[in-house]
């Protein structure tokens, strides 16, 4: 999708949101305020409902374009990015924060299948983590779609709390935050493991087992590679009903 329709999407959204608060959401509405035909908004919207849901994942694609524009933004460690990322988004859905206490259960936190918000959120911290050299080769034991499916899943409860949270400023929130963060942190930098693997393969040199050595670099290099898929032959086999086959009564 290119940039322009994005931006239209976008400012759709927003506008539709700003109706729904003051109750006045429909297509007639919608149309008048922004210009655009009905025909123009079920060209980039399959229903009405989800021009409203868009707003989720819209807040995800506005902030890649944010850290588009930050020239240092790789060097951030990553409780750096995951902080920046959790605190933006507050920043953001605070602007509309009636619609999100009124909406975000409904369309995420209780959502029976994996939305686009959802989605969204796993491809970014999967960028994070592959794009940073900081990361532990050990980690590769569990970093993986079950891994960053619980990081979504940790960012979900993460706006469910700070929708709730009541204490000044909502700094239970961003203590929460930095907590979780920083203990991701520790979690995939930890350098404890590496150092076990590096004895084993220094002990395996030592006594001449040069070939188990390089086995176990494969082994390892194996864990950050895409599972091929298997594939199954299946021989057919033609069976001919031949004279020498028949039998008679």
């Amino acid at each position: 999708m290119d940039t322009q329709t994005l931006n239209t999407k976008i400012e759709l959204t927003e506008t539709a949101i700003d109706l729904y608060i003051e109750d006045k959401f429909s297509i007639p509405n919608l149309t008048k305020e922004t210009g655009k035909t009905a025909s123009e908004i079920y060209t980039l919207f399959p229903n009405k409902n989800s021009i409203l849901k868009f707003y989720y994942p819209s807040l995800v694609i506005r902030y890649r374009a944010m850290i588009s524009e930050i020239e240092d933004f790789e060097s951030y460690s990553i409780s750096e990015k995951l902080s920046n990322f959790a605190f933006t988004l507050f920043d953001m859905m605070s602007e509309r924060r009636e619609f999100v206490e009124d909406t975000f259960e409904k369309y995420e936190w209780n959502c029976s299948s994996k939305s686009d918000f959802q989605q969204e959120i796993k491809d970014l911290f999967k960028e994070f983590f592959t794009t940073d050299g900081n990361i532990a080769t050990s980690a590769g034991f569990f970093i993986g779609d079950l891994f960053y499916a619980s990081l979504k899943t940790q960012f979900l409860f993460l706006i469910k709390f700070w929708l709730e949270d009541e204490s000044e400023e909502q700094e239970r929130t961003f203590a929460l935050t930095d907590k979780i963060t920083g203990f991701i942190e520790e979690l995939v930098y930890s350098k404890i493991a590496d150092k076990g693997f590096d004895l084993a393969k220094y002990s395996l040199s030592a006594f001449g087992f040069s070939k188990q050595v390089e086995d176990f670099n494969d082994w390892v290099s194996s864990w950050f590679e895409d599972e091929p898929e298997e594939e199954v032959e299946i021989d057919i086999e033609d069976e001919e009903e031949t004279d020498d086959d028949k039998t008679t009564d």
